[in-house]
Order: C-alpha cells, then sequence, then structure tokens
C-alpha cells in the first residue's frame, strides 16, 4: 500500500513537471456536432416543403351494418355482444337485445287469443242454435200456410159465408206470418254472420301480434351477415363505443364488419386552424402500430363548417377524409390511430430566411438584421423553422435572433 502511494506521487510530479493538463476538446452535443455557439442565421435559397401533421383513425370505405331492429318498444336495451375486433363467420349471433318484455307480453297475448278463439266457437254454437231455431219456427208457419190454403181454397157455394171469410182471414195471417219468419231467420243470419265476422277479426288480430311479438324476439337476435372483422360501432349519445345495457333506436347501426379491402382516413382540423389545407393536397399517413409503414394518400373532403365532436366539448373542429393509394389488409384494422402529415406547399429554388431571424408578431413581419436594426418583409408560408420570403430580403442575408 505504501508503495501504490508513492508510485502516485511521482506520476503526479512528472505532470507537474511537463507542464500541467493538455488543451480540453469540447463535448459532443446531443445531435452530434461540437457543442459551440448557434449557428448563423442567414438567407438561403433552396427547397421549401410545407408540413401540417394531424391525427386521425382508419376507416373502412364500405361496411355491412348490423342495425337495431323495429320492434313494437322504441328503445330496446342490448343483453349480449360479441367482443369488439373478433374474427366471426357468416351466420354466427353476435348481437342480442333484451327480449323480457317480449316474452311477457306474448303469454298475455296468447292467453288473448285462447279466449278469443273459445268466444269465437261459443257464439258460432249459439248461432247455430238460433238458426235451427228459425228455420224450425218458418217450417211451422209454411205448414200453416199450406193448410190455410187449402181451406181458403173450398168455394164459397159449398159453406156459409161467414165461414169462407174466416177462412180467407186466416190465409191473410198464414202469409204474413210465414214472411215474418222468413225475415226473423234472414235477419237472425245477418246479425250472426257479422258477430262471427267480429269475432275471427277479434282472432285474427290476437294471431297477428302473437307473429309480431315472436318475430320480435327472434329479430331481437343479430348474426353476421358475412365472414369478417366485427366493429363495434360508436353509441352516438355517449361519445364512446356501444356497450351491454346501452339502449338504441331502430335502425341504428350497432356494429360493423368492414370491407378491409378499401380504407381511408378520418381526421379533424382544429377551427384555428381554418384555411391551412384544401381538398386535393397529399399527405404522407403513418399507422402508430407500424411506424416504418408509409400510405401516400390525398385529401378528398373536408367540411365547411367546425362541429364539437361531443355534445359537451367546447371544441370545434372540420371533418376531413383522405383516401389512401394502397391499402394493408393484413394490418389495418377500423379505428387504429394514424399519424397524418399533409403537404401544404412546396416550392423549388425558394428564397428560405430562418424564423428565428424573423418578428413574426409584428405587422407586417420584420426581419432582424445582424448588423442591426429591422426591415420589412413579405412572407410565404412557414415551416417549423424557416419561412419563404417573397420580398424583402436578398440571398445571404444574415440575421440575428431576437434579444
Amino acid at each position: 500500500m505504501r508503495s501504490l502511494k508513492l508510485a502516485i506521487r511521482f506520476i503526479a510530479a512528472l505532470v507537474l513537471v511537463a507542464g500541467g493538463p493538455g488543451p480540453v476538446t469540447p463535448a459532443p452535443s446531443a445531435s452530434g456536432d461540437p457543442a459551440g455557439p448557434p449557428r448563423d442565421l442567414v438567407v438561403r435559397r433552396g427547397d421549401f416543403r410545407g408540413r401540417f401533421l394531424l391525427t386521425g383513425e382508419l376507416q373502412a370505405v364500405k361496411a355491412d351494418d348490423i342495425v337495431a331492429p323495429r320492434t313494437p318498444v322504441w328503445l330496446i336495451a342490448i343483453r349480449w355482444m360479441e367482443k369488439d375486433g373478433v374474427e366471426v363467420k357468416a351466420g354466427q349471433k353476435v348481437l342480442e337485445f333484451d327480449n323480457s318484455a317480449f316474452a311477457s307480453d306474448l303469454e298475455e297475448k296468447k292467453l288473448s287469443l285462447a279466449e278469443a278463439e273459445n268466444e269465437l266457437a261459443q257464439s258460432e254454437s249459439d248461432a247455430r242454435a238460433q238458426e235451427q231455431d228459425r228455420i224450425f219456427a218458418l217450417e211451422e208457419s209454411r205448414v200453416a200456410l199450406e193448410k190455410a190454403r187449402i181451406e181458403a181454397a173450398v168455394p164459397e157455394e159449398l159453406s156459409d159465408r161467414r165461414r169462407f171469410q174466416e177462412r180467407q182471414l186466416a190465409l191473410r195471417r198464414a202469409e204474413t206470418e210465414f214472411e215474418k219468419a222468413g225475415e226473423d231467420l234472414a235477419a237472425q243470419r245477418a246479425a250472426a254472420r257479422a258477430d262471427l265476422d267480429n269475432r275471427r277479426i277479434t282472432v285474427d288480430k290476437a294471431r297477428r301480434a302473437i307473429l309480431l311479438a315472436e318475430a320480435a324476439i327472434e329479430a331481437l337476435a343479430l348474426s353476421a351477415p358475412r365472414d369478417g372483422i366485427l366493429v363495434v360501432a360508436e353509441n352516438p349519445w355517449e361519445d364512446r363505443k356501444f356497450e351491454v345495457g346501452d339502449t338504441a333506436y331502430p335502425g341504428v347501426a350497432v356494429m360493423q364488419i368492414p370491407d378491409l379491402s378499401a380504407m381511408r382516413v378520418e381526421a379533424r382540423l382544429s377551427d384555428v386552424d381554418d384555411g391551412r389545407i384544401a381538398v386535393g393536397m397529399p399527405a404522407s399517413c403513418v399507422l402508430d402500430m407500424y411506424p416504418d409503414l408509409v400510405f401516400p394518400g390525398k385529401v378528398v373532403e373536408l367540411t365547411p363548417v367546425a362541429q364539437e365532436p361531443s355534445r359537451r366539448s367546447l371544441r370545434r373542429a372540420f371533418r376531413m377524409l383522405l383516401d389512401l393509394d394502397r391499402t394493408d389488409p393484413a394490418r389495418m384494422r377500423p379505428g387504429m390511430s394514424v399519424r397524418v402529415e399533409v403537404e401544404t406547399a412546396r416550392l423549388r429554388d425558394a428564397l428560405l430566411a430562418p424564423r428565428a431571424g424573423l418578428d413574426l408578431g409584428a405587422s407586417p413581419p420584420r426581419a432582424l438584421l445582424e448588423r442591426g436594426g429591422t426591415v420589412e418583409v413579405r412572407l410565404g408560408p412557414c415551416s417549423a423553422t424557416e419561412c419563404v420570403v417573397e420580398d424583402g430580403l436578398e440571398e445571404g442575408a444574415r440575421l440575428r435572433g431576437p434579444a
């Protein structure tokens, strides 16, 4: 240990004799360049490319919707649903709504049908009995009429005048009774027919109500129309995807099976950036899950009015759609997050000035000259680091940063 200390002291003495430590090399900066003063702010010529970054998500151009069915009840609750993003086969059950209200109502409708059928059978039996009574009364009156006719046919010369007149009066009375019996039979048949028709209508209505209830129960279990990836749709009233227990109106799409062969990107442009993007601008789209893949496309739709993304939001944005030049069904899924880089401008051999040497807050903008003072400039599009100079500066002009 003592010898080690002596050796260290000897080496230190040699260093002092040699004249001390040598020059120190500056440590490289994080970017790889040696640390030192910032680069000069010089106006130069070069190519300019304006870019605007947005966040969007994938969306299928076409999809088969699985919608809430039309039922006697306006609002229906979701009782069970398949998981979001699973692969399904055609005919596989994927969604089921609550049918408890229809099931209990179905039993009541069946009881109503049984009562209506019993009442119809009883009415038919009563109508047949009453008709037989009327037919019997008509037959009696017919026999009485035939007898009165025979008696009234005896000539007046074969009996006294009073007896003849009594027989004629009995004939007219028998004819009247026969006509009345026939009218009673016709009236009874018409009344029975009308009553039975009403009861048959009641039975038919009860049967139709049962068929509708059974069809509603059957319609509450929905199946996949074809093979594909199942995607749960957004609940428009909750600003989230549908979940078990949510209610839906008839015709509202609760699930979708998208066509993965045709995809597009939906993004939102904040209202404060109005005018920065226009239809037809090219764009590059990068999936967050696959950052090494770039899908070129272009802006095809931009809503003219900014809207709130949800009912309780205080922000507004323009809805923007981008068509992709190509898709990747193996990787792309609706709802995936996408980084969108829209090319807002591309200029060749443009005069470029560093933003650090410009006072963009002034109106009009001014350039901060290195020799002192400022000069008014007219600028074109700007990027994060440079602006296109249309007038006011020349190539090679040197600028300074703000004090």
